[in-house]
This record gives structure tokens, C-alpha cells and sequence, in this order.
């Protein structure tokens, strides 16, 4: 809602007078640009670097007062957000400007009263309403202003975080390569510029259960990017204690997250995203925790390179996967167990809460389907691929329903 009009006319002379005033705008703004020089240091500091630009300044705002005051209405605020906006990208407190207005406020009554009051222009009655009209245009100015201000402070903070989390990105892509840009990052993103780091990438998911929240940021430096399918952070270690306390506070996960290797320096961010990508992948779907690169060399592999393992478990499993859906989860979940236990068919019985005799049982039978001998080191070792093909890729032998 705006602020009321003039609750009565301003005398006729009056009016004049202020019509002269602004006539002589341009004496009045350099007049109220030295008064603001000299009253507030921040002004005196613009002055010194550009008189002619707080000159203008002035003289905008006097001519938009002026203007109200001579017609009885609201001050137009476009110019003086304008003006807010200007002065918070110049970094002026908020509190120097507004008392700036106060400032000229005052300039702009006293300059009214001292050409009125000695000849009589103005009666003493007369002198509340002029006095109430001018400072309500200050308070329309203040608010305006106090609004540019929040208003440039909300765009820079956007601004902040979509710069902050260009730099990340241009850290995971590899964007950056030059030492001075990594540098620059490093210190923008409060990271070391030389050191060991890690990269972690885990599912998204949100509050208490985010990879960020497991970790202490009063332990370690890092910085966190959250991406539609995933999160992802990069976190400073400089010890081996550092890495193993890392791993137990994710593993405590309620969801997927792989690690990479260590690497030196922020230039091979992107290779341990990629390998951080891959350890991920060697969980399968539910499994939860965190699992790093290279924990399990055979999967990793598999992880690595999900085509090609695919194709050749599709190869090597063929005869399992020639059998009803049913019966292929039975076998290919015997066999994992088998290799959980070391080869044992007593412990993979007690496992799968079956008799040993119907693990050596089913055993026999995916050599047969397979042609692979479980006593011979390669065959050990292709079934062995293909199995953990087969449990991070759940629809592996879905053709064969088909």
C-alpha cells in the first residue's frame, strides 16, 4: 500500500519555491554530494574516485524528490532501487546508505525551510505537513533501498553457489588443467592445493542418510555435488588413518557408495571419479556400504568393462542360462555362495541352510552345463567373472524367458 498524499494543499508559494529548487538542481546535487563527502567516509572515498557519478546520483534522486514533494504523492522508487542496487555492488553497507538518504533528506528540507521561513512563505502551521511529507519520502526511500539490498544479496549468494559449484564440476570434468586455475579452485573451494584425495560417489538419497552428512567436516576438508542419480564428493586425506576412518564412517551407509583410490593433486580428480563410478558398480542392487576401487580386483573388472563381462558371461553360463528363471537363481546363487566360502561345501551348505550334499550336488551340475572344471585355475576364474556378472546384472539370463 502506498504512503498517504498531502493531507492539504502546499501554499502556492511554496510550490514555486520548489519549482526554483529544481531548477537549480545541479548546484543542489553537488552541494548535497560535498555534504555526503564530508559526513560519511565511504561517500568520501567515491567522491575521491568518482565525483561526477555521486553527482548524478544526487541530482536523480533530488529531482525524484522534488518532483513528489511538488505533487503531493509518493516518490517513484525505480531509480532509488536502482541506486541500491548500484551501491551494493560497490560494496557499501547497507547502514552508510541509508544514512546517506537521511542526509540528504534533511539537505533537501533545510534547503525548503531557509529560502521559506525568513520571508514568511510558510506559516508555522503550515511547516508539519511539509515536514511529514518530506521525511515519508525518506522512509519510501529507506525501504527501497533496505529491498535492493536483500534483493542483490539473495542474487550474489546464487550467484556464489552456481560459481562454487562450476568450480567442482570443472574439477570432476577435468576442465581444469592449468596449475593456476587448480590453484584458484583449491582456494575458492577451501581445499589444499597439493595433497592426496579421494573421490567418493554415492547414491542420492537426502537428510541424515546423504554420504556428506556421514562425514565430519571438522576432520576433513572436502566439497560435496549432488547430481540427479548421484553424490559426489571430494575429500582431502593425508594420512593411511585419515583413508581407514573415511571408509568406517561411510560404510555405516544405508546406501551404495564406492571410493576411489588415492591420487595426488586435484589433476587426477577425474580419473578417480571414474574409478570411484566403477567401484560403485560392484555393488549390486540393495547392497549397501561402501566398497572401493580395487577391493575386489576379478569384479572391478567386471564392474569396469559391464558389455564385455556380460557378453562373455552370457558365453560362459550359457547352459545355466538355457533353464527356467528359477532354477538359474538356484544354481548362480549356490555358486556365489560357494566362492563366499572359499569352496566349502560344508560352509556354503550352512549358508544357504541346505544339506552339502545338494551344494556338491548342484556344483556337479553347473560344470556339466558350463564345461568348466571348478578344479582348474582358469575355469575357477572365468566362472567366477561370470557369476559376479551375473549379481550386479540381475536380467543377465532374462533372454532365455523370452
Amino acid at each position: 500500500m502506498g504512503a498517504p498524499t498531502l493531507t492539504s494543499p502546499l501554499p502556492p508559494e511554496l510550490l514555486d519555491l520548489a519549482r526554483q529548487l529544481l531548477a537549480r538542481l545541479p548546484e543542489l546535487a553537488s552541494e548535497l554530494a560535498a555534504l555526503l563527502s564530508e559526513k560519511e567516509e565511504f561517500y568520501r572515498r567515491v567522491n575521491a574516485s568518482a565525483p561526477e557519478e555521486l553527482r548524478k546520483v544526487c541530482e536523480v534522486n533530488l529531482r525524484n524528490a522534488f518532483t513528489a514533494f511538488i505533487e503531493g504523492r509518493d516518490a517513484s522508487v525505480e531509480a532509488v532501487r536502482k541506486t541500491g542496487l548500484a551501491q551494493a555492488r560497490q560494496g557499501i553497507p547497507l547502514s552508510a546508505v541509508l544514512r546517506a538518504f537521511r542526509i540528504a533528506g534533511t539537505f533537501t528540507y533545510e534547503t525548503l525551510m531557509e529560502r521559506a521561513i525568513p520571508p514568511g512563505i510558510i506559516t508555522p502551521e503550515q511547516l508539519l505537513p511539509v515536514s511529514t511529507t518530506v521525511w515519508r519520502i525518506i522512509d519510501s526511500y529507506s525501504a527501497v533501498i533496505t529491498a535492493a539490498y536483500s534483493e542483490f544479496e539473495a542474487h550474489s549468494a546464487r550467484y556464489d553457489e552456481k560459481a562454487r559449484l562450476g568450480l567442482i564440476d570443472g574439477l570432476l570434468d577435468g576442465r581444469l588443467t592449468k596449475q593456476a586455475e587448480l590453484d584458484d579452485a583449491a582456494k575458492a573451494l577451501n581445499l589444499p592445493q597439493a595433497g592426496t584425495f579421494v573421490v567418493v560417489f554415492g547414491d542420492r538419497t537426502s537428510g541424515a542418510e546423504r554420504s556428506a552428512a556421514l562425514v565430519d567436516p571438522r576432520r576433513w576438508r572436502m566439497v560435496w555435488r549432488s547430481l540427479p542419480e548421484a553424490e559426489i564428493g571430494i575429500v582431502a586425506v593425508e594420512r593411511a588413518t585419515d583413508l581407514r576412518a573415511l571408509r568406517e564412517a561411510l560404510d555405516s551407509a544405508g546406501h551404495g557408495i564406492g571410493m576411489s583410490p588415492p591420487v595426488s593433486g586435484l589433476r587426477r580428480i577425474p580419473a578417480a571419479l571414474r574409478r570411484a563410478r566403477i567401484a560403485r558398480r560392484c555393488l549390486a542392487a540393495g547392497e549397501t556400504g561402501v566398497v572401493g576401487f580395487g577391493d575386489q580386483p576379478l569384479t572391478t573388472l567386471v564392474a569396469g568393462s559391464r558389455e564385455l563381462a556380460r557378453e562373455l558371461a552370457r558365453e560362459v553360463l550359457s547352459g545355466v542360462l538355457e533353464l527356467p528363471k528359477a532354477e538359474q537363481d538356484v544354481l548362480l546363487k549356490t555358486l556365489h555362495a560357494w566362492y563366499a566360502e572359499g569352496g566349502s561345501a560344508k560352509s556354503t551348505a550352512a549358508r544357504l541352510f541346505v544339506h552339502p550334499n545338494t551344494v556338491r550336488y548342484r556344483i556337479r551340475r553347473i560344470q556339466e552345463l558350463t564345461k568348466r572344471d571348478l578344479a582348474d585355475p582358469r575355469s575357477i576364474a572365468e566362472l567366477y567373472a561370470s557369476v559376479e556378472t551375473a549379481r550386479l546384472d540381475p536380467t543377465l539370463g532374462s533372454a532365455a524367458d523370452a
